[in-house]
């Protein structure tokens, strides 16, 4: 099997190494590289498979596939352009092209992620499946906005229909400036299918049963691994995870992974040494919750209109399909 990948600029060595830089000396990292090595693809790969409904709920699996229908109904696509922005282990990507590949007389898969390996992991799902289909997978960061019409385009006859695919993606962008960069992407008429961890009632009433899902083991090991990664002793620092509201009404809040020094720290990256003092804090990870009940403001203030949403029994992830306000 082989498979060719398309990097963007955006994850060249010396952009990554600069960020990298950039986000120690702000004591804030960016989250992209949680996933951007093999060995910690591999570590949110098992911590995904332990902790998200999508592994361990075959009803919520049973809705993406409604939700996935919903959008190729409305599209009624003879020849489609399915986009996932984000694709992760291409789990969801295998179940939409499965309906996909039966309505399409014409089919083109392109799968983006951060993570190289992310992308090979979906890449070798989808042609065991699929072998004739039709794809060009990226790497590059949504996080900078790149422009992506040139990529898009030359996979396109006249008659492209564009479903846009955004999984697991919102909670961990920073959503007012990620909604309307999404939405940028789409054409008049194109679909956007995007999901969101939920909060089923307000931040004071869901903050202590939903933050175990983020301070567990698994998660740990995820954070932990980044740091051993970067030269950090890891015995000498104690990773924390806490909740937040974002709005006074708690209708929208966030959990935070820290991680706190013990005792003095230094790690030198390509030339530059950065020094921690005890009890200082170095940003992690974040993830935003919205209840059920804000998501469509959140939604239609970035230009987006909500066709059908799909909410999970236990309303803590919600499915929507979605097509530009006129």
């Amino acid at each position: 099997m082989q498979i060719t990948l398309t990097f963007d600029d955006s994850q060249y060595p010396a952009r990554l190494a600069e960020q990298l830089r950039q986000g120690l000396r702000q004591r804030r990292l960016p989250i992209k590289f949680l996933y951007d090595s093999p060995a910690q693809a591999q570590r949110w790969l098992a911590y995904h498979q332990a902790y998200s409904p999508s592994r361990t709920e075959t009803a919520l699996l049973i809705l993406y596939q409604q939700a996935f229908q919903a959008a190729l109904d409305f599209l009624q696509p003879t020849a489609l352009h399915y986009i996932s922005l984000g694709c992760g282990g291409g789990q969801k990507d295998k179940l939409l092209l499965q309906q996909a590949v039966s309505q399409c007389q014409t089919l083109h898969f392109t799968p983006i992620d951060v993570s190289a390996a992310l992308v090979l992991e979906t890449m070798e799902h989808i042609q065991d499946a699929f072998p004739g289909l039709s794809s060009s997978p990226y790497v590059l960061d949504l996080n900078v906005q790149p422009e992506l019409t040139a990529l898009f385009t030359p996979h396109e006859i006249a008659a492209s229909r564009r479903l846009l695919s955004c999984f697991g993606m919102l909670p961990n962008f920073a959503y007012r400036a990620f909604l309307p960069y999404v939405q940028s992407l789409m054409r008049p008429g194109d679909v956007l299918l995007i999901s969101a961890n939920l909060s089923p009632v307000p931040y004071s009433e869901s903050w202590a049963h939903i933050l175990p899902q983020y301070d567990n083991p698994l998660a740990h090991a995820w954070f932990a691994g980044l740091l051993d990664s970067l030269g950090f002793s890891t015995s000498h620092l104690r990773i924390t995870v806490q909740a937040q509201p974002l709005r006074a009404d708690g209708h929208i809040w966030h959990i935070q992974a820290y991680a706190t020094f013990a005792e003095p720290a230094c790690v030198t990256l390509q030339g530059e040494t950065f020094h921690f003092t005890p009890d200082e804090r170095l940003h992690l990870f974040f993830s935003h919750r919205f209840t059920p009940q804000v998501m469509p403001s959140v939604l239609a203030d970035a230009g987006l209109s909500v066709l059908k949403t799909f909410l999970f029994a236990s309303q803590e992830e919600g499915i929507y399909v979605c097509t530009r306000l006129a």
